[in-house]
């Protein structure tokens, strides 16, 4: 006789988890299917020669809503969580961007004393913005042009092209938002804060799933290593699932915790799917994905007081100006390693809030540079497969990064102890993410 569940989860990411954990809580008899050998999907660690990296996130924000949500389903383990700093190292300046809005002001003013007006003028409108939206209003709050880009509007507000780029963007690149995602990616950095659980990302998932195997008869079920090939469905109805050794599971519920191409591209029958539903998800945006070096060092021989005051820094070299600042051209064959190592770059002491050096004196670092999927497509055969040139390629890039950010931290090429290259084909393969997409 086939297993049936009251609800089958597909993933046991955080999303995946916390929907279980929910539903087990209600009564409901849940089985959680993953395809990987651990739980946490992209937001757990991975390791190489005693060192911890990280598979997707640095960080999440609403840590009151998390911890509220962790305990009406029971989680007995009372996480803490630290806040994440961020700090801007380009174009000259050394400045703190994690800050309340009225210290944040101060600070850019001070850099900026010939564009002080336009920096508080800028975020009255962006405290404008969320009051209306906190108020359900559609009203803007960024003058009488509702569709005005972010890019437009500072333009004709600050005079200084760095700072547009930095209130722009939270960086150094081209703004490229409107402007209502731009003031909640504002209210996210200085308000809300970015946060990471104490203990690292792998005790905060492993607390959710306690939630999901709990000790009564009632208790869902995680199966590890167990991949889902199709969502069972007979006229747009689910039935269940069929795993990629064949067997068939039912339930009449099904929640899937993969990315939504993933969903409905690949797991569901396209017949099952009115047309014009398919052809809007098959031409949908994708969110980009990143080029990461991961690296345990010895911290007793490289200098990281770089992150005294902040563990996440964003970089841009030194020296460029506005006309030598190019976007990188994915279509050729190759990138230039220098070229890519000119991009703006994320670099983070990982865990610096809670084990930054471990009692060996050793570190992890993660530096980030935006990567384009398509670029490194050719060199894909199959999951977790690669073209000989994949590796000597990538790694190439790699030293490029090491070498600009050996400027920020004197002698870290000679301390470096392990190195992992990540390119969007690993957060495709690894992740489960549909082109190596840094969100789902």
């Amino acid at each position: 006789m086939r297993e049936r569940w009251d609800a089958i989860v597909i993933g046991a990411g955080i999303g995946g988890l916390t929907a279980a954990a929910h539903l087990v809580h209600a009564g409901l008899r849940v089985l959680v299917l993953e395809r990987s050998p651990h739980i946490g999907g992209t937001a757990y660690v991975y390791r190489r020669k005693g060192f911890a990296f990280p598979m997707g996130p640095l960080g999440f924000s609403h840590p009151v809503l998390v911890q509220n949500t962790l305990r009406a389903l029971g989680v007995e383990k009372d996480l803490k969580f630290s806040r994440v700093h961020y700090r801007l190292r380009a174009f000259g300046f050394d400045m703190p961007l994690s800050l309340p809005f009225s210290e944040l002001i101060k600070e850019l003013s001070k850099s900026f004393p010939a564009d002080a007006a336009g920096i508080e003028h800028f975020f009255r409108d962006i405290r404008r913005h969320l009051f209306k939206q906190g108020s359900g209003s559609n009203w803007s709050g960024f003058g009488q042009k509702p569709k005005l880009s972010a890019s437009e509007y500072l333009q004709h507000l600050i005079k200084d092209w760095r700072l547009r780029r930095i209130l722009g963007s939270i960086g150094t690149r081209e703004p490229y938002s409107g402007l209502p995602i731009l003031a909640a990616m504002w209210n996210l950095m200085s308000n809300e804060g970015i946060w990471f659980p104490e203990g690292g990302m792998d005790s905060f998932c492993e607390g959710i799933a306690t939630a999901v195997v709990g000790k009564n008869e009632r208790s869902g079920e995680i199966r590890l290593n167990q991949g889902v090939a199709k969502i069972r469905t007979d006229r747009r109805k689910v039935l269940g699932v069929i795993l990629k050794d064949g067997t068939e599971l039912d339930s009449s519920s099904v929640i899937s915790n993969a990315d939504y191409k993933t969903t409905f591209l690949h797991l569901i029958d396209p017949n099952s799917i009115p047309p014009e539903w398919y052809e809007a998800v098959s031409c949908a945006r994708q969110t980009g994905s990143v080029f990461q070096v991961c690296l345990g060092v010895d911290a007793g021989k490289a200098d990281l007081s770089v992150f005294k005051e902040a563990s996440k820094l964003i970089y841009r070299k030194e020296g460029q100006k506005v006309s030598e600042i190019k976007d990188l051209d994915w279509k050729v064959q190759e990138i230039d390693p220098e070229a890519l190592a000119g991009q703006e770059l994320e670099v983070s002491l990982w865990g610096k809030d809670w084990e930054a050096i471990s009692s060996d004196g050793r570190a992890a670092l993660v530096i980030r540079a935006e990567a384009e999927y398509k670029h490194f497509a050719r060199y894909r055969l199959g999951w977790r497969q690669r073209s000989p040139n994949y590796l000597e390629y990538k790694t190439r890039l790699a030293r490029a990064l090491i070498q600009e950010i050996d400027h920020l931290m004197p002698d870290l090429e000679k301390s470096i102890l392990v190195m992992d290259v990540a390119t969007p084909l690993t957060f495709e393969d690894q992740g489960g993410r549909s082109e190596g997409a840094v969100a789902g």
